[in-house]
């Protein structure tokens, strides 16, 4: 008969799709070492933590011979999504759902911050209310505006796998997105923070209904919920929906064509060059992109500003201990700090 202990429980939780670093990111307290292992009391404290991360009951997460599982969210709207994925994204929609519920929970000043958020049903509109100290509008004025109307941008650090590009959900009753791959050129991932709210703005998110955009460029996804928030992306970016057409043999031709049309017409330079690697069909795109970006001084940053913006929105210090586990997924912790300086 198999024995109930904190190695078969972490095995069972590994076969649900959450492995040993989001265990110990995520749901074990901070202070847990090697010697807690075989105490007793720490393992019901652990039970207790795993059950409530997942919902399910203390007898079920107690018992070794039942399967452990994350919750589903049949409603889920899942976009750009390969098939084999999609069975397998369940882990990190969940841990998703509940990091943003914890940062919820946490926002430093709720009480300034209006009860319904909402967005311009157009981006355009939204472009011309964001302020800025420029005419083209960059991922700081885009997801700056975007806490400062309560809707929390959330970089995530730490989660099961396979991950996700984008989500775009209603947490607590307020409008969140979730990043999860870490890309750090600030045009690409504000091309993604004003996609996802396009997805708030056109209200196609609900309460554990949430859009998931698996991936950005490998998957053509051509639905109408998706053309949308993407015209609605290149409105906020760009200023309109007719992407300045850019060519170029090279990555500084590139470069060049960007900046001058950023010069003219106030859309942003990197915004524009990775519309042209979206819309070509060559496997170096995004390499050539990227080199395109770094020509410009604008390949890095995108990390530690959203840090930032986390940073100053988020009371650490008033969070209960099971929070703080949660938030230590996104840069809750001071040595995740020093490392992304």
């Amino acid at each position: 008969m198999t024995r109930h202990t904190f190695k078969t429980l972490t095995s069972r939780l590994s076969k649900a799709g959450f492995n040993n670093d989001f265990l110990h990111s995520a749901i074990l307290p901070d202070w847990w070492d090697s010697s807690c292992l075989q105490e007793p009391r720490l393992l019901e404290d652990i039970e207790v933590r795993i059950a409530r991360f997942l919902g399910q009951s203390l007898e079920k997460v107690r018992d070794p011979r039942s399967t452990l599982a994350a919750p589903t969210y049949p409603g889920a709207k899942l976009r750009r999504v390969k098939d084999i994925d999609r069975d397998r994204l369940g882990p990190a929609i969940h841990a998703a759902m509940k990091i943003a519920a914890a940062v919820v929970r946490n926002l430093k000043d709720p009480a300034t911050i209006t009860s319904t958020p909402s967005l311009p049903a157009d981006g355009l509109a939204w472009r011309n209310l964001i302020q800025r100290p420029r005419q083209s509008v960059s991922l700081q004025d885009i997801a700056g505006d975007l806490w400062r109307r309560g809707i929390p941008v959330i970089p995530l650090d730490v989660l099961p796998t396979p991950s996700f590009q984008g989500i775009a959900g209603i947490v607590e009753g307020r409008p969140v997105i979730l990043l999860g791959h870490k890309h750090d050129e600030p045009g690409r991932v504000a091309f993604v923070v004003s996609h996802e709210a396009g997805h708030i703005a056109a209200a196609d998110c609900a309460p554990d209904q949430p859009v998931v955009d698996e991936e950005e460029e490998d998957i053509l996804d051509d639905t109408s919920i998706e053309r949308r928030a993407d015209q609605y992306a290149n409105h906020v970016l760009i200023g309109n929906d007719a992407i300045p057409q850019i060519n170029g043999t090279n990555f500084k031709d590139l470069a060049r064509q960007a900046s001058e049309f950023e010069r003219r017409t106030g859309a942003d330079a990197s915004a524009m060059i990775f519309a042209w690697a979206r819309r070509s069909s060559s496997s170096g795109d995004y390499r050539t992109a990227t080199l395109a970006v770094r020509a410009l001084y604008r390949a890095a940053g995108a990390r530690r500003l959203l840090r930032q913006l986390f940073d100053k929105h988020v009371d650490l210090s008033a969070a209960t201990e099971t929070d703080r586990a949660l938030l230590r997924c996104v840069f809750g912790e001071p040595e995740r700090h020093e490392a992304a300086v």
